[in-house]
């Protein structure tokens, strides 16, 4: 490998480092934007249940003070029942007495549904404090992981960028232009060995096999005619390389090159 291109292969693995920190940084900030949605929800979900609690109280309330004034009326009845004289009376208000009583029951049934209801929403309202606490403290924790990260990085970053400044420096303008180029455009990665069986890494299509010969033989900067990454061949012998490409499938296309 020329000196060039081991100049371009040391800058791009110090971008990928940063990179790797950058991504590093957005995972955590988006797993913190999550649980600060999570809270929110729950925090919602709470209101909205303790909404519902309220009125659930103002049933219960009404229902026991129905309660109460059917015992009232019934008490009434029963102190009325010893004044009366006719039986007609008697049995008009023994209806009346009937009626209220089942009117009183069928109202402690209902209370007994509200009571339950009641505790139902009691326990779903402290599961959700539960799990919003939960959530309070897994955000701490992130909170505390990306603050670690984020000093970690500023401690690294210097010497990322005093790295890539050097292997920048030795690059010549114009193979550096292509790199930035093609990252932008590309993405990672913007430099690509090629396989022993000539195929490019960045798009694995194969490169012609004169051409194969001449990266592996001459001092040259070439790119892939298919993906327009540069291209360099690692750890592979010129004898090798050679006999490998003979037997790669041949196309007529040009590669960009030029000789270092």
């Amino acid at each position: 490998m020329n000196e060039q291109i081991s100049f371009i292969v040391d800058i791009q693995n110090i971008d990928l480092e940063l990179l790797k920190f950058e991504e590093s940084l957005k995972k955590i900030n988006n797993e913190i934007d999550e649980l600060r949605n999570g809270i929110n929800l729950k925090k919602s979900e709470h209101e909205k249940l303790n909404e519902e609690l309220a009125e659930l109280n103002k049933k219960i309330s009404g229902t026991e003070v129905e309660i109460q004034t059917f015992d009232d009326k019934l008490n009434k009845m029963k102190d009325t029942q010893k004044l009366i004289k006719t039986n007609k009376e008697y049995n008009a208000l023994q209806k009346s007495i009937k009626d209220t009583e089942a009117l009183k029951k069928k109202a402690e049934g209902e209370l007994i549904m509200l009571a339950e209801n009641h505790t139902a929403l009691n326990d779903k309202i402290n599961l959700i404090q539960k799990e919003s606490e939960d959530l309070q403290l897994s955000l701490s924790s992130k909170d505390a992981e990306l603050k670690n990260k984020e000093k970690e990085f500023e401690l690294s970053k210097e010497d990322f960028l005093s790295r890539r400044e050097t292997a920048k420096s030795k690059i010549k303008k114009n193979y550096l232009d292509i790199y930035e180029t093609i990252k932008i455009r590309k993405g990672f990665p913007a430099i690509a060995p090629v396989l022993q069986s000539g195929a490019c890494t960045g798009c694995y299509r194969m490169l012609p096999p004169q051409q194969f010969n001449e990266l592996i033989s001459e001092n040259v900067f070439m790119q892939c005619p298919i993906c327009s990454r540069i291209l360099y061949i690692e750890n592979v012998s010129q004898e090798t390389g050679a006999e490998e490409s003979s037997s790669s499938q041949k196309t007529s296309k040009k590669t960009s090159k030029t000789r270092v």
